[in-house]
């Protein structure tokens, strides 16, 4: 499945695949959206908890910049990961 949207002027297309978390905390979510749950450190995958603790001095409830993570999923701007669903917009393809 591919989304498109629009980031600022330009359009963007949202794809399965590998991504780069590019901003300072990410939350991430039991469903696509931000009416769903968000999800606390120590119920992130334990990849995710290692990225973050070797990118991170701290344990925030969700991925730091620089994590990467694998969707397998896109609805809109959701992206499912083995965590749960992040937003899109706070990535970059890695």
């Amino acid at each position: 499945e591919i989304a498109s949207c629009l980031v600022g002027s330009e359009m963007c297309i949202r794809d399965r695949g590998r991504y780069k978390v590019d901003c300072d905390v990410l939350t991430v979510r039991t469903g696509p959206g931000t009416n769903y749950d968000w999800k606390k450190f120590n119920q992130l995958t334990p990849n995710a908890q290692a990225q973050i603790k070797e990118l991170s001095n701290s344990r925030p409830n969700g991925l730091v910049r620089g994590c990467i993570c694998d969707v397998s999923e896109v609805k809109g701007e959701w992206g499912k990961i083995p965590s749960g669903w992040i937003c899109l917009k706070y990535c970059k393809k890695a």
